[in-house]
């Protein structure tokens, strides 16, 4: 049986593995270690399948000083840079450029002057590159890799922090085949240029495919599509019946139409504290012919590591004082995501990533911000819902999400299958036009899905650990 080697460096890409059943279908396929930081180590322990090996990755000892800081200053060359724009277009180019701010100011008109550069020089690409490789410590984890001996090692991203691209250089540095599976929508066209190519890349759909040929050179028999494995349970759902008691433990009216609103990201913390009561006073004031039943879920990210202290806890602490003015409101769940705490990391459980999904199985409209759930609504067919208006602070830029127009993005937006809610004053005509009228973007969301999950509609799990079987054994 083949051997794997799983590296995570990020709480993501663990819940990830893990909620989409990847690593225990990969885990029938051969034998798995999962390498990751020793503060995660201990927490996702009993929650990786029986027979999955734990192994400490160390590369925070091996990149420090000065080093840490040119693959930073190199890393974020890369992340400005997209090749050919003028073969396939790509917004995020011109979208990053214009709003990365880094720590210092000064700063900004070199890293994106070479990766203008960068971008259309391939003298100038291939030279960034080789600096940044020269300064990973590609033999970081020589003696455990000789013990392991894995026949494929496997990453997350195409080096999008340093670890990711340490990982990816000791692959290389010891000769073995490389895989990273992309696990979200947006990485093929949002990240910039890899720092370091894996042997193969496995994605969700053509248009991830061509973005990976086209602006990050990879040829066409080093991308697999396998469809997306974190869509694997929405696409199950739609063949069993809704779980009957769910109305009923959510308290909600048996006439009611249900709004279900999960808030953005821990990053967009300005927009939510806006949006949320713009939102809950719909339950409010029920200005509909139906009644509406607001179903709230809370973003992960603000029960992390990274929410209990500094200035993530004072985000936290706002937002949960806000949530406890509508707690007690009949027409209002809040309904926080099923986690366990260990006293240094939150876990999902188990049924956590399935009873999102029944909620967007059983609600009538669906209201997010710039997230994936634009699509995942679609996918049940349902009145989908994207909040455009209030600030999102990410790490290398601060920015209105009016602004916010990423190629991923944009590329849902002219599907025509989502409502745009670009204003506080669009989202109660928007709700009140989706209910009397449910069907109006049927067509558009049915597109939407036949382009964005094309293939493997609830198996994508088990095809993404069978295609790295055969990757390891010599198969692809």
């Amino acid at each position: 049986m083949p051997r794997f080697l799983l590296f995570c460096h990020r709480f993501f890409e663990l819940r990830f593995i893990t909620a989409t059943h990847i690593i225990e279908n990969l885990a029938a396929q051969g034998h798995v270690t999962v390498m990751m930081p020793a503060k995660m180590a201990e927490s996702f322990k009993s929650h990786l399948p029986e027979g999955v090996d734990i192994a400490i990755a160390e590369y925070d000892k091996a990149i420090t000083g000065k080093r840490a800081a040119m693959l930073n200053m190199l890393g974020d060359i890369l992340y400005l840079t997209f090749p050919n724009t003028h073969i396939l277009q790509n917004r995020t180019a011109a979208f990053h450029q214009k709003y990365y701010t880094p720590s210092r100011a000064y700063m900004k008109p070199v890293v994106v002057g070479v990766a203008r550069a960068a971008s259309k020089s391939r003298l100038v690409l291939n030279a960034v590159r080789w600096m940044y490789q020269k300064l990973l410590p590609a033999t970081a984890h020589q003696e455990l890799i000789r013990n392991i001996k894995p026949d494929l090692m496997i990453g997350c991203s195409f080096g999008l922090g340093s670890e990711d691209a340490c990982f990816l250089a000791e692959a290389r540095q010891n000769h073995i085949k490389s895989a990273v599976i992309l696990q979200t929508w947006d990485r093929s066209s949002n990240k910039g240029y890899p720092t370091i190519h894996p042997d193969y890349a496995l994605v969700w759909n053509e248009v991830m495919k061509r973005e990976c040929m086209t602006h990050l050179d990879f040829t066409e028999n080093q991308v697999i599509i396998t469809g997306s494995p974190l869509w694997d349970t929405h696409f199950k759902k739609i063949e069993t019946p809704p779980d009957p008691n769910w109305r009923a433990n959510l308290r909600i009216a048996p006439d009611a139409k249900v709004i279900f609103f999960a808030c953005g990201e821990f990053r967009s913390h300005p927009a939510n504290m806006g949006s949320i009561p713009q939102i809950f006073n719909l339950a409010l004031h029920q200005p509909f012919k139906d009644k509406v039943h607001i179903v709230f879920r809370l973003y992960p990210y603000y029960l992390s590591p990274a929410a209990q202290k500094g200035k993530g806890k004072v985000k936290k602490d706002e937002l949960e004082a806000l949530l406890a003015r509508y707690k007690d409101h009949p027409a209002i769940s809040i309904l926080y995501p099923d986690f366990i705490f260990d006293g240094e990391n939150f876990i999902p459980a188990p049924g956590d990533h399935d009873y999102m999904t029944e909620c967007l199985r059983q609600c009538d409209i669906s209201v997010s911000m710039v997230s994936s759930q634009m699509i995942e609504g679609c996918i049940f067919d349902k009145p989908a819902m994207n909040i455009e208006y209030g600030l999102r602070e990410a790490e290398k830029y601060v920015i209105e999400l009016a602004d916010y127009r990423p190629e991923h993005l944009i590329r849902i937006y002219e599907s025509g299958a989502i409502y745009r809610i670009q204003s506080a004053s669009d989202i109660e005509s928007y709700i009140a036009r989706a209910l009397e009228n449910p069907g109006e973007k049927a067509a558009e969301r049915s597109a939407l899905i036949a382009r964005e999950a094309p293939v493997n509609r609830g198996r994508a799990s088990m095809d993404t650990a069978e295609k790295l079987r055969m990757m390891a054994s010599g198969l692809i």
